[in-house]
């Protein structure tokens, strides 16, 4: 079971943003896309959404293409966390988190109830019920996102991997970016979490060593085109990172850690 992208090419603005992209993020596990400002991260994470149409190549879930998922079907698998989500009114901050809540034959009043209440706690958003959105900080209004999307592809418990039980997604743009150094890594732990759920994360990530801390998988794009894909220990390296980013980068395995380690130098 999995999302994937498979030779997907894509132009925005006349300039080929995606040329002949592929990715795939399996029920299960953690995938972060990485690489310069510019190399299509957020663009592959739109198009894998199905926000954006490749001109070539196709996405599919499962093995089913994209376009064949209605809106509301597509919504039931997969939840999408962008970098800036406006919101038109001022709702309520429990408003904005009922609207990753899809109802459903499975999905009960009751069940909505005890899902909010858990997410809500996981994502230490409780003194911010009652509050109006727009007064929130940019980092509260980004956890509140983070909790919608995780609420919309709520598995409280791991689930059986043998096609039973539909994969879900989350993918989430740049989640940690006006986060705080506790927050960062609260919201990567419950991805970590949904993972070993059974839900696939795809996640676009600037800080290679939060790549590398949580990520099962990476994809290391440059200039819309993959350099490496694999376990960070094969992505991560510093002469690959060095190119990428065209400063020092110095990759180092940490026993005390036990983890790679990156850093500019």
């Amino acid at each position: 079971m999995s999302l994937s992208a498979e030779a997907i090419s894509l132009r925005l603005g006349g300039r080929l943003v995606l040329d002949r992209v592929s990715a795939t993020v399996s029920a299960g596990e953690v995938h972060a896309l990485v690489g310069p400002n510019g190399a299509g991260k957020s663009t592959l994470l739109r198009t894998m959404s199905g926000e954006d149409k490749p001109e070539h190549g196709q996405v599919g879930i499962d093995g089913q293409p994209l376009d064949r998922f209605h809106a509301r079907g597509l919504a039931l698998r997969r939840s999408v966390m962008v970098q800036s989500a406006a919101i038109a009114f001022d709702f309520f901050v429990e408003e904005v988190l009922a609207m990753g809540w899809l109802g459903g034959a499975a999905r009960t009043a009751s069940e909505q109830a005890v899902a909010s209440k858990a997410v809500v706690h996981a994502c230490r958003v409780n003194h911010l019920l009652g509050r109006r959105f727009r007064t929130l900080s940019g980092g509260e209004r980004q956890r509140v996102h983070f909790a919608r999307a995780l609420l919309q592809v709520w598995r409280p418990k791991p689930v059986p991997q043998d096609g039973a039980s539909e994969s879900r997604y989350m993918l989430l743009d740049e989640p940690t970016s006006s986060l705080d150094l506790g927050h960062e890594g609260l919201v990567l732990r419950l991805a970590r979490r949904a993972a070993e759920n059974g839900v696939g994360v795809l996640v676009v990530l600037h800080d290679l060593d939060l790549a590398a801390r949580f990520a099962d998988q990476l994809t290391l794009l440059v200039d819309g085109t993959v350099w490496a894909q694999g376990p960070p220990r094969e992505v991560l390296t510093s002469n690959a990172l060095s190119r990428a980013y065209g400063t020092p980068v110095e990759v180092e395995w940490i026993d005390r850690l036990d983890r790679l380690v990156v850093c500019a130098v």
